[in-house]
C-alpha cells in the first residue's frame, strides 16, 4: 500500500499518524521528514549511481518508519499520553469545543466561547447557514496547551476525541495503555483537561445589544429583547473563509492558471480552460501577535491570520504606469500633498536658514520632522502602488531605471540573479541619498531662495532611512510567507 493510500481507519492509526506529521521532537516525525527530504533529493538528482544510493537511504528509512509506526504506540505514544493526561487545569479553565472563542474579541479574557450547533436557513451567511459539517475550534487558557488540544480535536468517523472524553468513552486509549490500571489513571486525568460550559457572556467581549422597545411602550426589563449588534467572533466560519482562499491563492490549479496567464499577453493570449480566481484588495486580520495559539488551537493553525474581504466602493483611477524610462523614480515625481508640505517646508527653513537653529529647538525640530515625514508618508505610497504591479516590469531590454531603484520598486521579481543582487547590495543607501537629492532640489525650487546645508543633506536621508528599512522588512516578510504556502 503507498503512502497516499494508507488509510486511517482506526483511533490507533489517526493517533500514530498525528505524531508521525505533527509532533517535531517524535521520532515518526523525523524519519518521515527525512524520507520526504530523500524524495526531493531524488528528483532534483541527475547522476543515476547517486540516485540509486539516495532510494537505497530512503527505502531503509522507510522500512525503519514502518517498524515505528508498530512500536510507537507502547513507547514514546504511551509516555506522551502518560504526560499528558496529567496535566493540571483548574475547573473553569479547561479546554472546550467552540466555534466562536472569546479570546479573538480579547485577548486577555478567559478561554471562553460557546458550541454552535444549529442549522438555519438564513439567506445571509452566518456560522448557522453554513450547510457543510463545520471544524469546531478547541479554546485553552495557556497556549502551552496547544499540542494537547490538537491532540483532543484528532477526528474520526465524525467524532472528535474530546467528544469522546465528555461522553465518558475512553476506548480510543485502550491501544497505548500498558494494562487496566494505567488506563483508569489516562481517563481520569483527561477528564479532568476538558469540559462544556453554559453561555455567559463577559465583561471583555465587547458585545453590544440593542434594545428592541417601540416607541413609548413600557416594558419590564426582564421582557425586553435585544438585537445584538457586535456578535462574538466565529472561528469555525473564519476557518471555511481561511481554507477557501487558501486553497485557491496557493493551491496547485491555481497556480497553473497563473503561471499561464503570466507568460501571455496582448499577442498571444493563453486558453485555460478553468476560470482563473482572484480576491481584489484582500485583507489579513493578525490575532494573538507572535503567540497565535494563546488565543485558540484554529488560530495557531491559521498562524492567527484571517482573511478580509473588501467591502469598498469600486474607484476609479488612473493607470499607473511603472518608471521605466527614468534613471530615478524621483524625477519630474510630485502630488499636491507633497507640493503643499514642501512649501511648508521651504517657509520654515528660510526662517531658520542654518540647519543647527532649525532643530536646536525641540518644538521646532518637531515641526520640521512631522512636514519631512509627512513628505516621506506620500513618497512611500507611491513607492508600494508600483510594487504592486506586477512583478518583472523592471525585465526589459528598454530599463533605463537605475538597478538600486529596480531592486526597491520591482522586489517581487523571480530572476533568481536578481535577487541575490537585491539582497547582497547596499541599494537601500543610493535610495536614501537620492531622496535626500530629490528633497533638495525641490525646496531650492524655481526661485531658487533656499540653498541647502549638508547638514540638511544628512537629516534627510537619516529620516528616510527608518521607514524605508521597514518597508524592505515587511516585503522580505511577505516573500518568505508566501514561498512557505508555496510548500505547504
Amino acid at each position: 500500500m503507498s503512502e497516499e493510500a494508507r488509510k486511517l481507519e482506526s483511533w490507533e492509526s489517526v493517533i500514530v499518524d498525528f505524531f508521525e506529521k505533527k509532533i517535531a521532537q517524535s521520532k515518526l516525525y523525523k524519519v518521515r521528514e527525512y524520507i520526504e527530504k530523500k524524495d526531493k533529493d531524488i528528483n532534483s538528482e541527475k547522476d543515476i549511481k547517486k540516485v540509486e544510493k539516495l532510494i537505497k537511504a530512503k527505502e531503509d528509512k522507510q522500512n525503519e518508519l514502518n517498524e515505528l509506526r508498530i512500536d510507537a504506540p507502547s513507547t514514546e505514544i504511551r509516555l506522551w499520553i502518560d504526560k499528558a493526561s496529567q496535566t493540571k487545569i483548574a475547573k473553569g479553565k479547561r479546554i472546550i469545543k467552540a466555534t466562536h472563542v472569546l479570546r479573538f474579541s480579547h485577548s486577555s479574557s478567559l478561554s471562553d466561547g460557546f458550541m454552535l450547533e444549529e442549522k438555519s436557513n438564513d439567506m445571509i451567511l452566518t456560522t448557522s447557514s453554513l450547510k457543510k459539517t463545520l471544524t469546531y475550534d478547541l479554546a485553552h487558557n495557556n497556549g502551552a496547551l496547544i499540542t494537547v488540544s490538537r491532540f483532543l480535536a484528532l477526528k474520526l468517523s465524525e467524532k472528535l476525541i474530546i467528544d469522546l472524553i465528555i461522553d465518558g468513552d475512553y476506548s480510543f486509549l485502550n491501544p497505548f495503555a500498558e494494562n487496566q490500571e494505567q488506563l483508569e489513571k489516562w481517563s481520569n486525568g483527561f477528564d479532568k483537561i476538558v469540559e462544556e460550559r453554559e453561555i455567559k457572556t463577559a465583561d471583555k467581549a465587547k458585545q453590544i445589544y440593542f434594545p428592541l422597545i417601540k416607541g413609548d411602550e413600557q416594558v419590564s426589563i426582564d421582557n425586553i429583547n435585544y438585537h445584538l449588534i457586535t456578535p462574538l467572533f466565529s472561528s469555525s466560519l473564519t476557518e471555511e473563509f481561511f481554507t477557501i482562499v487558501s486553497n485557491l491563492k496557493f493551491g496547485k490549479e491555481q497556480e497553473n492558471i497563473r503561471k499561464q496567464l503570466k507568460v501571455s499577453n496582448e499577442n498571444s493570449p493563453k486558453y485555460h480552460h478553468k476560470a482563473y480566481i482572484d480576491f481584489p484588495s484582500l485583507g489579513i486580520q493578525k490575532f494573538g501577535g507572535a503567540q497565535p495559539q494563546n488565543v485558540s488551537m484554529l488560530n495557531k493553525n491559521r498562524s492567527g491570520k484571517s482573511y478580509l474581504f473588501s467591502s469598498q466602493p469600486s474607484t476609479w483611477q488612473s493607470q499607473l504606469k511603472p518608471p521605466i524610462y527614468k534613471a530615478s523614480f524621483f524625477d519630474n515625481f510630485s502630488t499636491s500633498h507633497i507640493n503643499e508640505d514642501i512649501n511648508y517646508l521651504r517657509d520654515f527653513l528660510l526662517r531658520f536658514e542654518r540647519i543647527d537653529l532649525s532643530i536646536k529647538d525641540p518644538k521646532r525640530y518637531a515641526h520640521l520632522v512631522r512636514w519631512v515625514n509627512s513628505i516621506i508618508d506620500e513618497v512611500l505610497f507611491y513607492t508600494a502602488s508600483i510594487q504592486k504591479l506586477p512583478p518583472d516590469w523592471s525585465a526589459t531590454d528598454k530599463i533605463k531605471l537605475k538597478p538600486e531603484h529596480q531592486y526597491f520598486l520591482d522586489p517581487y521579481r523571480a530572476e533568481k540573479e536578481f535577487q541575490n543582487q537585491r539582497l547582497s547590495t547596499d541599494w537601500q543607501t543610493i535610495v536614501c541619498n537620492d531622496f535626500a537629492r530629490w528633497l533638495n532640489n525641490k525646496l531650492i525650487g524655481q526661485e531658487k531662495k533656499f540653498t541647502p546645508q549638508s547638514g540638511h543633506t544628512r537629516l534627510w536621508k537619516k529620516l528616510f532611512e527608518e521607514p524605508l528599512r521597514e518597508d524592505v522588512e515587511a516585503i522580505k516578510t511577505e516573500i518568505k510567507y508566501n514561498q512557505q504556502e508555496k510548500k505547504v
